[in-house]
């Protein structure tokens, strides 16, 4: 028998700042007051991220044995970063850190170490110290069989999914929520805080309000679906025609509770999304187990930026593609190739829905399957076949004779 967690009683981190990977049984206090300070200037940060920067801050501290910040040399700074370039070179079963997690904790104690310096009683330290933990050049060299993100291809996600049960209601919002992750693109907080009142199933857009939902670094936008979608959003749309059926109104969640999947009247009060993604990190968990692998919901990010690598032919193309998951890479879009509305971005995307845009492979494909480089009956044939029918269509033909 299935069994579920009771998703309205999970509570978020605590943010004291202890990684996973810690054994460590000292606990240290005396830099307790001016950690405390400096949560409360980092309450503008999204709380992941405070939180990461929190189990840096407290690594360093083992790293010192408790030692009052106060003391800090640059000699310490040096050593911690030597004691991180080490870690970098061990395995992950032998306490190694990946060179992400290494360059990431350098940064969040060279930003601690810079905030620390305008505090009463800390003014004294070395205005070196954030130098003194840069990491060397070739930190940012990566083999190529390390760090490397995984991510399922269109075909093994829409898999995953398809192989999903869909018996109960449970397991249906469970399916509905995987597929949505390929079609939308938003981060695991966002998704699992939507409200049925963020979509548009007209125009296939998803809105990203910030205000009333989980976003990283509380940014708003509009998303358009993404193409080569289709059987995913099939699957979400038959879920939300399952919520309008038991009666879910605009302001009610997009992915209710266990507790909050029944009928409900006009007259109740609004349902509340998920208080975590630890469900959609479960879905994933289970729907990718039949591959032989564990994606994160994060890897549909991953996969949808594969995708447009594929179907993008220009500059404007890829910028509009990089918006509407969110701005990501923001930084060189901008650089490169200036400045884009929404709108525009919004108008780019609803044409890649609209046309037929093949990749370089498909065209190759398609090209084979006309000059009959296919066996009958085999995988590839038919995969060959769907994309020239495809292409026939858009043109305007009469389908193909053989």
């Amino acid at each position: 028998m299935e069994t579920h967690d009771d998703e309205g009683k999970v509570q978020a981190p605590a943010r004291i700042g202890k990684d996973k990977g810690s054994r460590q049984s000292n606990w240290f206090t005396i830099n307790d007051r001016i950690i405390y300070d400096w949560q409360a200037y980092a309450g503008r940060f999204n709380p992941k991220t405070e939180q990461a920067h929190l189990v840096s801050i407290r690594d360093f501290e083992r790293f010192l044995a408790g030692r009052s910040f106060e003391k800090v040399t640059p000699q310490d700074a040096g050593a911690y970063r030597d004691h991180l370039v080490k870690l970098r070179v061990l395995s992950k079963e032998t306490g190694g850190l990946s060179n992400s997690t290494v360059r990431h904790r350098a940064s969040h104690l060279a930003a601690f170490f810079k905030w620390l310096r305008g505090q009463t009683g800390y003014r004294r330290l070395s205005a070196s110290l954030p130098d003194y933990l840069a990491l060397p050049r070739n930190t940012s060299a990566l083999p190529l069989a390390r760090d490397q993100r995984l991510f399922p291809s269109m075909d093994e996600a829409w898999h995953m999914v398809d192989l999903m049960p869909g018996q109960t209601i449970v397991q249906r919002r469970d399916r509905a929520m995987v597929a949505f992750a390929f079609v939308c693109g938003l981060r695991a907080g966002a998704l699992t805080s939507l409200r049925i009142k963020h979509l548009n199933l007209d125009r296939r857009t998803v809105v990203q309000d910030a205000s009333e939902m989980r976003a990283k670094n509380g940014k708003s936008y509009c998303a358009t679906w993404f193409p080569r979608t289709e059987a995913f959003r099939d699957v979400f749309v038959y879920w939300v025609q399952e919520l309008e059926a038991l009666g879910f109104q605009a302001e009610d969640a997009l992915f209710p509770e266990i507790k909050d999947l029944v009928p409900r009247s006009p007259q109740e009060f609004a349902v509340s999304p998920l208080a975590t993604s630890r469900a959609l990190q479960t879905a994933f968990a289970r729907a990718s187990a039949p591959l032989g692998t564990s994606y994160t919901p994060h890897s549909a990010r991953h996969t949808l930026k594969a995708l447009g690598a594929r179907l993008c032919r220009t500059h404007e193309e890829r910028k509009a593609w990089s918006m509407n998951l969110g701005h990501a890479d923001e930084q060189i879009t901008e650089r490169h190739y200036g400045k884009m509305s929404a709108m525009r971005s919004q108008t780019i995307i609803e044409a890649l829905n609209s046309d037929e845009v093949f990749t370089k492979e498909e065209q190759e494909m398609i090209i084979d399957f006309y000059e009959n480089r296919f066996v009958r009956g085999t995988g590839e044939y038919r995969s060959a076949r769907k994309l020239a029918e495809r292409r026939e269509r858009a043109r305007g033909g009469d389908g193909i004779t053989e």
